[in-house]
């Protein structure tokens, strides 16, 4: 008996045919290629974005040292040279902050063994604040290191108080000695006008000033400085620090330090001193705030 077998064929894609038109035969083919190579071209992908890493990383790392080899020095060099060349030598001089100025130092006995020192401190510059470093050095010894702020414009007495010196160790040669002065320029978008910006917020004066003897049965034990202090602005203070500068026919003859805390605005304080110093004569009084405006710590909130 011969049996006959039949073998299906076996259909090719070419031949099929999608009813609902969204998927066409070249796309099939399209698909069956991707599928068939894609391991390939993630490989491909990926050895491209390796390559470009290294090369990128290559590339950054060789010129990153040939710059600091090579080109460092000589951008510096070039940015001098366009200074030295390019830019005014007198601008440069009028931009840069001018040195304070040092007047002569004084001595004043305050009291039995205590001596009072001050000098003339003043900054010429509109723009610029002056941080200085400082100390007082005398026969006796020197006074310990301090720092103190002078304002754009600003010119005041630099005053240390109370330097001890008893018998024959007098203090004779006193002597400011200048450490170092570092300067902070005022930001001109934050402070456009900074000499009107200070005045506006130290502005104080006296009134009622008088000064007198005090003591008994014709003894006098010492003399009574009193005077009103008032706060001509519109800002109050936490703690307002003066110095207080006595003078008789113009001539500066003794200093006193002052501390107000809760100086409100538009305020007066009556003020009194008791010196016991007889020989004192004192015909004006300087009062001098020194106050850092520009810190915003140093105001009472409204």
């Amino acid at each position: 008996m011969n049996i006959k077998m039949s073998v299906m064929k076996k259909e090719k894609y070419e031949g099929y045919i999608d009813t609902s038109g969204d998927f066409s035969n070249a796309s099939l083919k399209r698909a069956e290629f991707f599928l068939k190579h894609k391991i390939l071209f993630r490989n491909i992908i990926t050895g491209i974005l390796i390559a470009w890493c290294i090369f990128s990383i290559l590339f950054s790392l060789f010129f990153i040292g040939k710059y600091f080899i090579f080109d460092y020095e000589r951008d510096r060099l070039n940015s001098i040279q366009m200074v030295n060349v390019g830019v005014s030598k007198a601008v440069i001089q009028r931009n840069q902050p001018q040195q304070i100025g040092v007047g002569q130092g004084q001595v004043f006995q305050s009291s039995k063994d205590k001596y009072d020192f001050g000098v003339e401190i003043s900054n010429p510059n509109e723009a610029w604040i002056a941080s200085v470093d400082y100390h007082v050095v005398y026969s006796g010894g020197q006074t310990e290191n301090k720092n103190e702020i002078f304002l754009p414009g600003e010119k005041r007495y630099l005053v240390e108080f109370g330097i001890s010196s008893s018998g024959e160790n007098r203090p004779t040669g006193l002597e400011l000695k200048i450490d170092n002065v570092s300067w902070n320029r005022v930001d001109a978008h934050d402070f456009p006008n900074p000499i009107d910006y200070i005045a506006q917020r130290k502005s104080f004066s006296l009134e009622n000033i008088n000064f007198e003897a005090f003591g008994g049965n014709d003894i006098f034990i010492g003399k009574l400085l009193s005077f009103d202090l008032i706060n001509n602005t519109l800002f109050g203070y936490k703690e307002a620090r003066f110095v207080i500068v006595l003078r008789n026919y113009g001539n500066v003859v003794g200093f006193m330090p002052l501390y107000i805390s809760d100086f409100s605005a538009l305020s007066t304080q009556n003020i009194k001193f008791s010196l016991f110093n007889n020989n004192l004569s004192v015909d004006e009084v300087e009062v001098q705030p020194v106050l850092n405006v520009f810190d915003d710590n140093i105001y009472m909130s409204l």
